[in-house]
C-alpha cells in the first residue's frame, strides 16, 4: 500500500493537492470573505474537512467526491462517522464486545443490517458503493491502461478488490480526519497566539507572493512555518488511541522495568509530547522557537520523541507524505492569502475526541489580502 499513498505510483499527487487547494481558496473567495462593512462568519471547521476529504478523494478516485464545490456533508459521510465513532469506540476498549459482533456478524441477514453495504445510499456504504464501482470499472477497463492513483496502485499490487473497497473507504476516514484536526488545532495555537501569528504571516508574505500554490519543498524552506507546525502537532496529536504492542512471550525489560509478557503495551501520545525533561519546562506552552534552538542534541531528543504523532513500526501512518503536503500549503495559502481572527475566543470551536477528534462552530473572520501589492 505503501506506493500508493507514499506517491510513488502518482507523478502527479503535488499537482493534484494544488488542484485541490485552489478550488478551496476560490470557495473561500467567494462565501467567506468579511469586509469593513459586515462579517461573515466562516466556519473553517468543516470547511478544512471538506478540503482534505477532496484531497484523499481525487487522490483515491481520480477525482474528488466534491465536499468543497458543495460544502455541505456529502452522501451524509461525515454524520455517519461521527454517530457511529463513540460505539466503534467502545468496541476497541472492551475487546468482549468486539469478538461478539464479530461472531453475529457471521450470519448473512445480520451482517446486512449491522454492517455498511456497497448498495446503501447514504453514509459509509456510500462511500463503499464509490469505491466498488471504481474498483469495477479498472477491471474492466484493464489496470495498465488506468489513470495513476492510490486505488490503481493497490490493484497493480495485485489487492483483492474486496480488500480495496475497505482499505480506500477507511483511507477517507482515517486520513481526512486526523489530517483535518493537525490543521484546526495548529491555526487555532496560531489564532490565540499574536506574536507568534504576525511572525509567521511576515515570514510567508515576505516569500510567497504568487496567486500559485505554493510547492512543498519552497514551504519547508520557511524555517519558522515549520516550527508551528511541529509544536502544533505536539501540543494537539490528532490520535489519541494507545498504538499498542504485543510484549514477547518472555517479556521484555523497558526503561529498567520488568514488563511480562503476553501483554498489550501502549504509550500516551499526549503525555510523551508534553515530557518537561524532553521539550523544557514550558512543555505545555505553544512557542515554535523550541524548535529553533542550537541545541543540536536536544534537538534530536525532540525530533525522536515528535516522530511518535505518526507511530512507529507496522502502524506508523502510510499517508505521512500527503499529510505534510496538505499542512504546509494550507498555512502558506491561507495566511499569504486572507488576515484571520477567531470570531469566539471565549469558546473558538466545538472538539469531542472518540480516539480522533470531530471539530466543528470554529469561526472565524477572513479579510482577503491583495497578493499583487501586499508583503
Amino acid at each position: 500500500m505503501s506506493a500508493g499513498y507514499g506517491g510513488k505510483e502518482i507523478p502527479e499527487m503535488e499537482a493534484i493537492i494544488d488542484e485541490r487547494f485552489l478550488d478551496w481558496t476560490q470557495y473561500i473567495d467567494e462565501h467567506g470573505i468579511s469586509n469593513d462593512d459586515m462579517t461573515k462568519p466562516f466556519d473553517i471547521g468543516r470547511s478544512t474537512q471538506y478540503l482534505t476529504t477532496d484531497i484523499i478523494s481525487h487522490l483515491c478516485f481520480g477525482k474528488p467526491i466534491g465536499f468543497v464545490a458543495k460544502h455541505e456533508d456529502v452522501h451524509g459521510f461525515l454524520h455517519t462517522l461521527e454517530t457511529r465513532l463513540p460505539i466503534a469506540e467502545q468496541f476497541s476498549v472492551i475487546s468482549e464486545l468486539f469478538t461478539v459482533i464479530s461472531s453475529v456478524t457471521r450470519v448473512p441477514f445480520l451482517k446486512r443490517w449491522m454492517i455498511p453495504q456497497n448498495t446503501d445510499g447514504s453514509g459509509v456504504g456510500r462511500i463503499l458503493g464509490i469505491s466498488h464501482k471504481a474498483i469495477n470499472d479498472r477491471l474492466a477497463q484493464g489496470i495498465q491502461h488506468c489513470k495513476d492513483d492510490i486505488l490503481t496502485s493497490f490493484l497493480r499490487h495485485n489487492m483483492h478488490p474486496d480488500q480495496a473497497e475497505t482499505e480506500i473507504t477507511v483511507s477517507l476516514f482515517a486520513g481526512t480526519d486526523t489530517t483535518a484536526t493537525a490543521l484546526r488545532a495548529t491555526l487555532l495555537y496560531l489564532l490565540s497566539s499574536p506574536p507568534v501569528y504576525n511572525r509567521v504571516c511576515s515570514e510567508i508574505r515576505s516569500r510567497a507572493h504568487s496567486s500559485r500554490v505554493i510547492q512543498l519543498r519552497d514551504a519547508q524552506r520557511l524555517s519558522y512555518l515549520q516550527a508551528c507546525i511541529k509544536e502544533g502537532l505536539r501540543l494537539f496529536p490528532p490520535v489519541t488511541a494507545l498504538r499498542e504492542r504485543l510484549v514477547p512471550i518472555q517479556g521484555d525489560i523497558l526503561c529498567g522495568l520488568k514488563v511480562p509478557g503476553g501483554v498489550n503495551l501502549g504509550f500516551n501520545t499526549k503525555g510523551l509530547l508534553r515530557n518537561k525533561t524532553v521539550f523544557g519546562c514550558d512543555a505545555n506552552v505553544f512557542r515554535p522557537e523550541r524548535w529553533l534552538r542550537r541545541d543540536s542534541e536536544c534537538l534530536k531528543s525532540m525530533e525522536k520523541v515528535y516522530e511518535l504523532v505518526f507511530g512507529g513500526g507496522s502502524t506508523r501512518c502510510l499517508g505521512v507524505k500527503i499529510a505534510t503536503f496538505s499542512l504546509n500549503k494550507f498555512f502558506v495559502e491561507l495566511l499569504k492569502r486572507y488576515d484571520l481572527a477567531l470570531l469566539n475566543p471565549e469558546k473558538p470551536w466545538r472538539s469531542v475526541c472518540h480516539g480522533i477528534f470531530f471539530q466543528s462552530e470554529f469561526y472565524i473572520r477572513i479579510v482577503k489580502r491583495d497578493l499583487e501589492t501586499s508583503g
